[in-house]
C-alpha cells in the first residue's frame, strides 16, 4: 500500500495510517503526533549512540591501562629485581633464601621454616610471606649469589630497619642455615658479611 499524504504535506506509512484511523486522530492533530514520533526516534538514536560510545570509551581505557601495565612489566623483566628493591622485607627474604640455597635445592622443610619466620618477624599473613619467598627465589635466579650484590640488598634494610630488627635478621639467617644440618663455610661467610653490612661498628 503506498504512503498517504495528510494535512500539511506530511507522509506516513500504512501502519501509521491504521493507528491514526483506530484512535481517530484528526488532520489538525497530525503535526503534533509527527513531532512526538520524531522526538522519540531522535531520543532513541541518541541513547543508542551514547551507550555505544561509552562502551567503546571503556574498552579504550582498559586497553590503555593494559598497555601501561605491559610496559611496566617489560621494564621489570628487563631489569634485575635487586636494582629497584625498596622493601626491606624483600631484601631480607633474598638473604634468607640464599642461605638455604647454599645447601643445594631449597627443600620443603627450609621453605616452611623460612616462610614461618618471615610471618612472625614481619607480622605478615601467609600469602604475603609466600610472595616474599617467591620474589627471593626469582631474584636469586637472576644474580646467582646474593653475596656478590650484598651492598645493594642491604641498603633498604639499613635505611628502614632499627638495629634490633637488623640483629633479628642475622639470627634468622643463622637459623635458616641450620635447618638441614651444620652451618657450612659459605653460609658462615654470607652471615658474617651481612653482619658487617647491616651492623657497621
Amino acid at each position: 500500500m503506498p504512503s498517504a499524504e495528510l494535512a500539511g504535506g506530511a507522509f506516513v506509512c500504512p501502519a501509521t495510517q491504521v493507528m491514526i484511523a483506530a484512535v481517530g486522530i484528526r488532520g489538525d492533530q497530525m503535526h503534533i503526533l509527527i513531532a512526538i514520533l520524531g522526538a522519540l526516534a531522535a531520543a532513541f538514536w541518541a541513547f543508542t549512540y551514547f551507550v555505544g560510545a561509552a562502551r567503546e570509551g571503556r574498552e579504550a581505557i582498559r586497553d590503555a591501562h593494559g598497555a601501561i601495565r605491559g610496559a611496566k612489566w617489560s621494564r621489570k623483566v628487563n631489569q634485575r629485581l635487586i636494582e629497584t628493591i625498596a622493601d626491606p622485607r624483600e631484601a631480607a627474604a633474598i638473604l634468607l633464601y640464599q642461605i638455604a640455597q647454599y645447601d643445594g635445592a631449597v627443600t620443603d622443610r627450609q621453605r616452611a621454616a623460612i616462610v614461618g619466620d618471615m610471618r612472625a618477624a614481619f607480622s605478615a599473613d601467609a600469602e604475603t610471606a609466600e610472595g616474599l619467598f617467591a620474589f627471593a627465589r626469582a631474584a636469586i635466579g637472576q644474580i646467582n649469589d646474593a653475596a656478590n650484590s650484598l651492598k645493594k640488598i642491604a641498603r633498604p634494610i639499613v635505611e628502614a630497619c632499627t638495629e634490633d630488627e637488623r640483629r633479628q635478621l642475622i639470627d634468622m639467617m643463622l637459623k635458616a642455615a641450620e635447618i638441614e644440618g651444620p652451618v657450612s663455610d659459605v653460609q658462615s661467610r654470607l652471615i658474617a658479611d651481612a653482619r658487617r653490612a647491616l651492623l657497621p661498628e
